[in-house]
């Protein structure tokens, strides 16, 4: 316990860590409350005043403390009620306490005589009872326990005397104070505080709008409403109509085959197939009537875009005399910009400018934004009846805009139609809609991947790549990141900022990364901050897998060359580009094509495995194909492309189009380069399965053959069982690979190609053996050259 009766009460501020130790101070705090009021003689001392106000500031922050606010209303009964008096108490000594539950002997908690005897250990608690009930000391007569026991037991007799005479002290005065009514304390009014914020320059000189609270034309707005908030229907709704495509001619046209009837030409299996396929779909189509709708005349379509540009005009005139109305002062003075469309569309998308719309004015302007697409959608209509394009015109008349989709739900696709003068499909809205549903499997956190297929032309990176980027940078929970090819990266970074930098104001933000970019921590930071910017402020990374990948390197070889603060805050980029990052990747199945490998080579040039011999085994393996090659094409035509050489020393033109042929190929290498070596039969019994199989040990080789021979062994079986050979002869000559001609590229070996004869800039094979077998392959197509074959001598 804490005397604290002597204490004074200021300041109030060392009361905000001892309020939480009330049950140490409450006998003080009672004690000092006593005095007082005995002082005072029933007057309202100054010291009684300060007392109340202490009790108040304690009950204000009971709750802080966590204090129950009953303790302090005993207190303050005390301090009020004049016949309540602890005059004929003692007040228990300040002291520690300790288990003050026990006022009594506690058997368990007495020592017994470590060198006493069992019986004489049942003789100390007789004892110790004795000495409780006549309050003395333990004297230990018989000398039972120790001297550190005895003290032991003479200071848990002196603790629970301590604690009977504190509870006597507590209930007693619980029995006085309980015997009158409580005090109670004010109610506590929860309050504000005033919070004042200090006003930037920008927004105190900043011209504020005044919205209007005016009434708009109810007719307009319903229109508005129908057009922004609904799905739309056709404008023309003309009925289906019974067309024949047959251009009255029911017979199989037999010209397309003309070769059928001749006699000294008869069809080939290929020419009778397609014929018999035809035929087939002729009668076919001939039993079926297509259907589809009747289309507008000229007249017509005029009609409606005229109607369409009526209506926009007044939804137009409408929603600037809603503005106008209560800032004219400042559109005369000219304070405020003029109101045109590339002003007032934005207003739609910003979420914070100087002036807010209201609701009716969203809906009046989301219905003009309508309006426009529709009028721009006749123009097309229009423009192609009258030049007689007729693919385009049934094309454009059969997409009606907005048939599957809110605009009020997307505006920024809505604004994306008006940028780009387009409508957008309803099989684009179904993908887009598909790919931006939230990418959970099951209610679980676990992210799924979602991949589109479509055909050429259906406007996969014009208009849904645009959709998706533009949707996804809307919120500031994700950042959009969109993946594309490094050849293709000018063309879609241009694309991008053409059709998204307009209205949309979207920044396109690109994103490279090389090896010898050296990244210092300053710059790493500049970037991640760049990330979070782009973040608030809805910007859309463009980058390449290179540089993803190669980012993602670089933070490895950081800390290879102990470099470990730049690796850290690497690190820290890329796991906040992944909780944040939303990746869109065009052309997925090039970029996630297993070519797409980036290697950075570390430490000085070593020979492979094997040196020159590794050259040489793959020499061999190759003439041994060039040997099997007519074979194996024989017995698989059609999953083999095989062309003879022109002279005996050539390299045959051969291609595995499937694996089924490799099997054999395998087999009649291993058997013939098994043969050519001095292997004993055991021997060869035990090489042929570990080259041709998958799985067996090395542990069968060692100890049984020499190192090079077991590096022999393992060369042959990457190029069998491991399908290196059917890897490379998938591939084809100047198409897949080949070497590069430039004399700037100062290399010999085999590189990728991206199309015939395009070489792949800065790009190499990563697997040696591929790599190698390329090599050879590519020298024995091409031949050597006079300047080769020079340096080959020499």
């Amino acid at each position: 316990l804490t005397d604290c009766s002597t204490q004074n009460w200021l300041p109030l501020s060392q009361w905000l860590t001892k309020g939480s130790q009330l049950k140490t101070l409450w006998v003080g705090l009672l004690q000092w409350a006593d005095r007082i009021k005995r002082e005072a003689v029933g007057e309202r001392t100054d010291d009684i005043q300060r007392f109340e106000c202490l009790l108040k500031f304690l009950h204000y922050i009971s709750d802080r403390c966590q204090v129950k606010p009953y303790y302090l209303q005993m207190l303050k009964t005390t301090l009020n009620v004049s016949k309540i008096s602890f005059v004929s108490l003692t007040f228990p000594p300040f002291m520690s306490y300790e288990n003050i539950e026990q006022i009594s002997i506690v058997k368990t908690r007495i020592p017994r005589g470590v060198r006493c005897e069992l019986r004489q250990n049942t003789l100390i608690i007789p004892e110790v009872e004795r000495c409780w009930r006549e309050n003395c000391e333990y004297p230990n007569v018989d000398d039972i326990a120790t001297y550190s026991e005895k003290y032991s037991i003479n200071e848990l007799l002196k603790s629970w005397r301590s604690n009977l005479k504190l509870r006597l002290f507590l209930e007693s005065v619980q029995s006085l104070i309980c015997s009158v009514p409580i005090a109670q304390f004010d109610a506590k009014v929860s309050c504000t505080p005033q919070q004042f914020v200090l006003e930037s320059l920008t927004d105190h000189y900043r011209i504020q709008m005044k919205t209007t609270g005016e009434t708009i034309n109810p007719v307009l707005l319903r229109s508005a409403e129908q057009k922004f908030y609904q799905l739309n229907t056709d404008p023309f709704n003309k009925p289906n109509q019974s067309i024949r495509k047959t251009n009255l001619q029911n017979a199989f046209p037999q010209g397309i085959f003309p070769s059928i009837k001749n006699p000294n030409n008869p069809p080939n299996e290929i020419t009778d197939y397609f014929s018999k396929q035809l035929s087939e779909s002729w009668i076919k189509l001939l039993s079926h009537n297509e259907y589809e709708k009747e289309n507008p005349s000229i007249e017509e379509i005029i009609q409606l875009l005229n109607l369409f540009r009526d209506e926009s005009e007044k939804l137009y005139n409408e929603f600037s005399k809603s503005i106008k109305l209560s800032n004219e002062q400042l559109f005369e003075t000219g304070l405020l910009f003029r109101i045109t469309p590339t002003v007032l569309v934005p207003l739609l998308l910003e979420k914070s400018s100087a002036f807010e719309l209201t609701k009716n004015q969203c809906t009046l302007l989301g219905g003009i934004i309508v309006n426009w697409t529709l009028e721009q959608q006749m123009e097309r209509i229009l423009h192609f009846a009258i030049h007689d394009k007729r693919e385009d015109f049934k094309n454009e008349i059969s997409h009606i805009p907005h048939s599957n989709w809110k605009p009020s739900e997307h505006i920024t696709w809505l604004v994306l139609e008006l940028e780009m003068n387009i409508t957008i499909r309803e099989i684009q809205i179904k993908v887009a809609n598909h790919m931006i549903q939230p990418n959970i499997i099951g209610g679980t956190s676990t992210g799924r991947n979602i991949v589109m297929q479509m055909n050429m032309g259906e406007g996969k990176t014009s208009v849904i790549l645009p959709m998706l980027a533009v949707y996804l940078s809307s919120s500031n929970l994700s950042l959009a990141r969109i993946i594309v090819l490094k050849s293709l990266f000018p063309t879609n970074y241009q694309s991008l900022r053409y059709k998204l930098g307009g209205l949309l104001n979207r920044r396109i933000f690109p994103f490279a990364c090389r090896r010898d970019m050296n990244f210092k921590d300053q710059q790493i930071n500049q970037i991640f901050e760049r990330f979070k910017h782009g973040l608030s402020k809805c910007d859309i990374i463009l980058t390449s897998p290179e540089d993803i990948l190669s980012f993602d390197l670089l933070t490895i070889d950081k800390c290879r060359r102990n470099e470990f603060n730049i690796g850290r805050s690497m690190l820290t980029v890329q796991r906040w580009l992944k909780t944040y990052a939303r990746d869109v990747l065009d052309e997925s199945d090039e970029i996630l094509h297993v070519k797409y490998q980036l290697i950075y080579t570390v430490g000085g040039q070593q020979q492979v495995d094997a040196g020159e011999e590794r050259w040489k085994t793959i020499q061999s393996i190759l003439n041994l194909v060039k040997q099997h090659a007519e074979d194996v094409s024989r017995m698989f035509q059609e999953k083999t492309c095989y062309k003879s050489p022109e002279r005996k020393s050539g390299f045959p033109q051969f291609r595995l189009q499937a694996h089924e042929p490799f099997p054999l190929l395998c087999q009649k290498i291993a058997s013939d380069w098994i043969d050519s070596r001095n292997y004993r039969y055991a021997d060869k019994a035990i090489i042929r399965p570990f080259i041709l199989e998958t799985y067996p040990s090395i542990e069968n080789l060692v100890d049984k053959f020499p190192p090079l021979d077991i590096q022999l062994c393992l060369i042959v079986r990457g190029l069998l069982s491991s399908e290196v050979l059917l890897v490379a002869f998938k591939k084809r000559y100047r198409v897949n690979y080949g070497v590069n001609p430039n004399l700037s590229f100062n290399r010999l070996m085999a590189v990728p190609f991206r199309a015939k004869d395009v070489v792949a800039d800065r790009t190499e094979f990563g697997h040696p053996d591929v790599a190698l077998v390329l090599t050879h392959l590519s020298y024995y197509y091409s031949g050597l050259s006079d300047l080769q074959l020079s340096q080959c001598f020499n």
